[in-house]
């Protein structure tokens, strides 16, 4: 004879590292972000702590990894390792792994030929040099960006030369 709530029990277990496997498969989490997700889906407290132990134990979910991985995907969409790692924070991203990241990327990141690449990208035929609202406009973009306003102000000021 089998007991039906500890076999229920396992079923959702499985379940609910199917569910998570699959979220880890389409990008990395941090364990904030998967707990959040296996919460949504309605599952239990312990069943969430038993799938999260489990996906780090198999090294499934890496919370290096995911500030890796966060800040090279903001490094891409032109922000600075500052200004990403702000954002990695606010998602729970832990620490310790998000400060080793924001040091490697830190280690080989060029403010301004960065800052330059996401200017010509956001106005290729160069409007700003020809209106002053406009040239307002790109500076506050690349400020929210992260950049700080001296190398914003040396990459406006050398197209104008």
């Amino acid at each position: 004879m089998t007991n039906q709530p500890a076999d229920a029990n396992k079923a959702e277990q499985r379940e609910a590292l199917a569910v998570a496997v699959r979220a880890l498969g389409v990008r990395e989490h941090n364990e904030l972000e998967l707990r959040e997700k296996l919460k949504q889906r309605n599952y239990d407290g312990i069943i969430i702590d038993n799938v999260i132990e489990q996906l780090k134990h198999y090294d499934y979910l890496n919370e290096h990894r995911y500030a890796e991985s966060f800040l090279r995907s903001r490094l891409n969409k032109g922000e600075t390792p500052r200004a990403a790692a702000y954002k990695a924070r606010q998602r729970g991203a832990d620490a310790e792994a998000l400060q080793l990241a924001i040091e490697e990327a830190e280690g080989h990141f060029d403010a301004f030929d960065a800052c330059k690449t996401v200017l010509d990208k956001r106005d290729p035929a160069g409007l700003r040099k020809h209106d002053q609202r406009v040239w307002q406009r790109q500076m506050r973009y690349l400020q929210s960006k992260g950049y700080d306003i001296s190398t914003i102000l040396q990459v406006m000021n050398e197209d104008k030369a």
